[in-house]
């Protein structure tokens, strides 16, 4: 049996059409893969469109110098700073100094055989058919060249774990990415870490290797390196065209470069030009971050892998291609090569973190949840840990938690002086009195996430969840449950008493619930907010999902206008959750952010413990600063969310004066009005320099929620750019660029790698299938259901209208329609003529899949009428 993807990557922005005989490039995947019906196609998403305009081929002319400082083991060797310009020639085109040649692409993306691209933007996971010789090809796709190598992955019996490219019948090796190494230090509340990414070509081609990938959304990165055997060449960060525009011209040149572009504040994409055939280059990227501190413990996360993002329909996403004016595609769309469980990418990792606390330890609450690891203490307040080897494979999240000794001190204060003035990182721990709880019963609205990604575990997960929330609730509290996939609904028309009644029939709805279908999130909270609502009750939404969207900034900007008082708390469902949403969720939504985490065998009551320690301890409200005779220049965040208990106050500030002063956190809790004393010592700053890196990141950050509101204002974004650019680094405008000038290794048209990434632990790969963009879909109006088809040429169920005959029946998205009236549904052509044979009421069998078991259903509808949307 064999399972074949193709691919294909030209110099167009549309993915081409249509591939066939030539340098055929096919991945075999050496490990048992999940069982699929025999001569089914499966595709992987394209490669991100931002990467793609990154990579074309622009007119190289002579440079007078290169991006990036090279340090030789020669220490009086100078750097070179020069930059390399074209002034001729514009940042955005799109001239290739090889018209008639396109650059090949090896990996798990690119445009497909008849796959086709569509300029009207994205309306799911962006997949490409791929059938046999051929298939449909967009209407706007453009033909490739028959000669650019191809992508295809092949199933085998062979035992083992790696995925390996081969042309013909030649092995060309494995994916380039091959080592990935984590060293983090710890100084009290603060962490810095090193991630350096091994890259090398097996290949008999140089090659241009590709790599989208997590870091923490609130990373402050500010070092980047590039090594090539024994040149090391020190990354600069500039404006992020003129990054792009010296990457290509290198790249055309043939000259060895990296590029480092932010696609979302928690995802990059690393871009690596010109590795020589059986080179190796190393990247480091160095990062700091103010560590979080909640409920008494430290934590520490890394994240290793990407979860797929679905993306919305247009008229959902307010992103333009090139909204800020610098002549490149923004980078808010992005896609995920993710592999199926199972299959590996060839990636090895190791981290080591060592944790220097400044006080003693608990050892019995340093624990690492997610992973195995060995523990050294090597005094009482310092440890080294690391991973161990047998459990390296990166497919969740790394997470790493202790607490201190005895009672944690309820200030921390770190400074930092240079020419550029006196920078304060500060957070305090207010003390507050339980007697000041608020009693006000609460309507809680539970979000639940019921997408295709959400299948198997995470589904259990966030069901067990509820159940937990639904049996703590207080006599007077009330409550609903409102659902999303692809379209969305509620369980009572209007919220709930809390009654035993009521609660079973909540349980039994759970019980009954399934994961399939899209992920429209906007859509399943504008429903939440527009619902009917009791205002004597404090609202309380509840969002339980992975978060694998791309739209955060549309959820951001509704609660924002709409939230009012209600207070958001994001769950975070999964192995390798989308952070950077839940986070953001609690942040706008004056709530907080809690984390399940399958491997945590107590993850449903630690949650709820969490939730409810937050909702039934005061809260310290409308926070103000009293700096007193301390000088501020610039305090982020502008505007403090509310505090729960157990929960730090955490800022940073530039200032000047010194000495030890009072300053007075003002706030309210209930009724009640507070002012806490703090007492600073200020008398000479430290030397501290991550202390700076990350208050420009805080003033990013603050800038970029400002712009929720005030859209690309070109102001803001300058202010982004300019702040960037002051304290080295990388930002949505401002990218790291480092080439290596001193030789030329190829010809300037790289084979171009896309490496993979893990399919998160937990998150089932068939779960998470979509109709193509660029694929047809079928509206059947008097039924009130939209269906699509999938890459292996399933007819699934996009869209169920609410109140047609469709959700009357109890059809859901995420259905695989298998027959009609007992004749099998090949495709969506054969859906097509088994419905204009239909006359009178049709019987429609579908399948299923949750939690490893297939449900299959029967539904009866009326006679219909078709309206046809197809995508051609």
């Amino acid at each position: 049996m064999i399972l074949a993807i193709a691919a294909c990557s030209g110099n167009s922005d549309e993915p081409p059409a249509q591939a066939s005989g030539g340098n055929e490039v096919i991945v075999i995947a050496t490990e048992p893969l999940p069982e699929m019906p025999p001569e089914k196609m499966v595709e992987y998403p394209t490669e991100d469109e931002r990467v793609v305009d990154y990579a074309r081929d622009e007119a190289a002319t002579p440079a007078r110098g290169g991006y990036g400082r090279r340090v030789n083991e020669d220490p009086s060797d100078q750097p070179n700073q020069d930059l390399a310009e074209n002034p001729n020639q514009d940042p955005s085109s799109n001239e290739s100094p090889h018209p008639n040649k396109s650059s090949s692409a090896v990996g798990l993306g690119g445009g497909a055989v008849g796959g086709g691209g569509t300029s009207g933007g994205k309306g799911g996971y962006v997949y490409r058919r791929a059938r046999g010789g051929g298939g449909r090809a967009g209407s706007d796709a453009e033909p490739a060249d028959p000669s650019t190598p191809g992508l295809k992955w092949a199933q085998t019996d062979a035992p083992t774990a790696e995925l390996e490219a081969r042309r013909g019948s030649e092995t060309l090796g494995v994916f380039p990415l091959k080592h990935t190494d984590v060293s983090a230090k710890v100084s009290g509340t603060l962490a810095g870490t090193t991630v350096t990414q091994t890259f090398s070509n097996p290949y008999t081609e140089v090659i241009e290797a590709v790599y989208t990938f997590p870091l923490p959304g609130d990373s402050a990165i500010n070092q980047f390196v590039m090594q090539v055997g024994e040149r090391r060449i020190i990354g600069l960060v500039r404006p992020r065209a003129e990054a792009v525009k010296a990457y290509n011209e290198a790249k055309a040149r043939g000259q060895t470069a990296t590029l480092m572009t932010q696609n979302r504040a928690n995802v990059f994409t690393q871009n690596v030009a010109n590795i020589e055939v059986g080179g190796t280059v190393k990247i480091s990227i160095t990062y700091y971050q103010t560590l979080k501190y909640d409920n008494g413990r430290f934590e520490y996360t890394f994240p290793l892998t990407l979860g797929p993002r679905y993306q919305s329909s247009p008229a959902s996403h307010s992103v333009t291609p090139d909204s800020d004016g610098d002549g490149t595609d923004d980078p808010e769309e992005f896609e995920v090569n993710a592999l199926p469980p199972g299959m590996r990418s060839g990636m090895d990792l190791d981290m080591q973190i060592e944790i220097d606390a400044g006080l003693p330890i608990d050892p019995t609450r340093l624990q690492c949840i997610t992973h195995e690891c060995g523990v050294q203490m090597t005094n009482a307040g310092s440890a080294i840990v690391k991973l161990a080897k047998h459990d390296a494979v990166p497919n969740r999240d790394f997470v790493l938690r202790w607490g201190i000794a005895g009672k944690a001190p309820s200030v921390g204060l770190l400074t930092h002086g240079d020419a550029r003035g006196n920078f304060l990182n500060l957070q305090i721990q207010p003390q507050l009195d339980p007697a000041d709880t608020d009693v006000t019963p609460r309507e809680m609205t539970f979000i639940l996430d019921v997408s295709g990604s959400m299948s198997g575990v995470p589904s259990q997960m966030s069901r067990d969840v509820i159940r937990k929330v639904l049996d703590h609730m207080k006599p007077d509290d009330i409550f609903n449950i409102v659902y999303f996939a692809g379209s969305n609904g509620q369980l009572f028309e209007s919220p709930r008493a809390n009654t035993p009644e009521n609660i079973q029939t909540a349980k039994d709805f759970l019980a009954r619930s399934s994961a399939g279908g899209g992920t429209e999130m906007l859509a399943g909270l504008q429903r939440a907010l527009s619902a009917e609502h009791d205002l004597r009750h404090l609202q309380i939404y509840t969002f339980l999902t992975d978060g694998f969207i791309s739209g955060e900034k549309e959820i951001f900007k509704t609660i924002d206008e709409q939230g009012q008082d209600a207070r958001f708390f994001g769950f975070g469902i999964g192995s390798s959750v989308n952070r950077l949403l839940i986070d953001g969720i609690a942040e706008h939504g004056k709530g907080k952010a809690i984390y399940c985490l399958p491997r945590d065998g107590e993850y449903a009551e630690g949650a709820v413990d969490e939730f409810y320690s937050a909702i039934d301890m005061p809260v310290l409200c409308d926070i103000e600063i009293d700096w007193n005779e301390i000088v501020v220049d610039s305090v982020y965040p502008s505007k403090f969310n509310d505090l729960f208990a157990a929960q730090p106050l955490s800022l940073q500030a530039t200032y000047s004066g010194s000495g030890k002063k009072t300053i007075y956190v003002n706030g309210r809790v209930g009724a009640r009005r507070v002012s806490i004393p703090v007492e600073l010592n200020l008398e000479k700053p430290g030397d501290n320099p991550a202390i700076a890196a990350i208050w420009a990141r805080s003033k990013i950050a603050d800038l970029s929620n400002r712009q929720l509101s005030a859209g690309d204002d070109r102001g803001l974004v300058d202010e982004i750019t300019q702040t960037a650019l002051s304290y080295n680094l990388i930002s949505k405008y401002t990218s790291f660029i480092a080439i290596d000038e001193s030789r030329v290794v190829g010809d300037g048209r790289p084979v171009r790698v896309l490496q993979p990434v893990e399919m998160p632990e937990g998150v089932t790969f068939a779960g998470n299938s979509r109709p193509a963009e660029s694929s047809r879909s079928l509206e059947i109006e008097s039924w009130g259901l939209v269906v699509g088809e999938t890459p292996d040429g399933k007819v699934l169920v996009i869209k169920v209208k609410d109140g047609g005959p469709a959700a009357e029946a109890g059809m859901k998205p995420g259905q695989v329609i298998e027959n009609i009236n007992g004749a099998a549904v090949s495709n969506l052509d054969r859906l097509e003529e088994l419905l204009l044979q239909s006359v009178a009421k049709v019987e429609l069998g579908t399948s299923l899949s949750d939690e490893g078991q297939l449900i299959e259903s029967k539904f009866k509808l009326p006679e219909l009428k078709l309206n046809k949307d197809k995508q051609d």
